[in-house]
């Protein structure tokens, strides 16, 4: 169709579920349509093939350009500016999981965790394309294809719904919860559609910038332990658009 706009979403993790951790994050980076996922793809290659050699361990006489992904958690504070900086010309977000404030049975149970995972990707998603409502980057009386690409990495979820479906009930449909008797309307008044796809970070740039995204966020949590101060300073040094704290 013409009029479907386009939405590409990436997004990675950092930090885990866990007693032995205090954060769980995932965060990334919205692309709006083909010509500004070009225009991305090649300012963020530019920046990496300025710098990958500096993480990569072959010398000259046995490169054969075959380069490691440059990681979030081996970066220089340096070139992670760069790549933050980049990130000035788009939407990014980030959900921040504190976990001392999790149930046990979360904590313990690989099942619900895959659950809350889900829930907290869903609740972040939801909360960007309804800033991009906002803001005018979205027509929400038109209809939406959402393309969502996200790293690769092993889940398990208790739940009921995939992560697709309970993206389309939020959404095109709206839920009710029957804990608090209450009604989220939907935000989409047209068509949707959602891809979910998940990715090897090393083949995708997005996913990539995402990375960056997620341990810089996990990172600023971790040095000042401040919801306040840390996000901030995360939404005017780092540019972060949208950031939400769970539970």
């Amino acid at each position: 169709m013409n009029d479907m706009q386009h939405i590409y979403i990436y997004m990675d993790d950092s930090g885990k579920i866990s007693k032995f951790e205090d954060y769980a994050v995932f965060a990334g980076i919205v692309i709006k349509d083909g010509k500004q996922k070009s225009e991305f793809n090649n300012k963020y290659r530019a920046i990496i093939n300025s710098i990958k050699c500096k993480y990569c361990e072959k010398t000259n006489d046995n490169c054969k350009n075959e380069c490691p992904e440059v990681k979030a958690i081996a970066i220089s504070s340096t070139h992670r500016r760069r790549i933050i900086n980049l990130s000035k010309s788009f939407t990014t977000f980030g959900v921040i999981t504190y976990n001392k404030s999790l149930y046990s049975h979360i904590i313990n149970d690989k099942g619900a965790k895959g659950r809350f995972n889900e829930y907290a990707q869903r609740r972040i998603i939801k909360n960007t394309v309804q800033h991009l409502i906002n803001n005018g980057a979205i027509n929400p009386n038109m209809p939406v294809y959402l393309h969502v690409n996200i790293d690769e990495m092993p889940t398990k979820s208790n739940g009921y719904y995939s992560l697709k479906d309970g993206l389309v009930e939020e959404l095109r449909h709206g839920i009710i919860n029957y804990n608090y008797s209450k009604q989220f309307k939907p935000i989409i008044h047209s068509d949707l559609e959602i891809q979910v796809i998940y990715k090897d970070s090393k083949k995708d740039l997005g996913i990539q910038m995402a990375d960056i995204l997620a341990n810089t966020i996990r990172h600023s949590f971790v040095i000042n332990n401040n919801w306040f101060d840390t996000s901030e300073y995360l939404k005017r040094k780092c540019h972060i658009d949208v950031i939400l704290r769970l539970p």
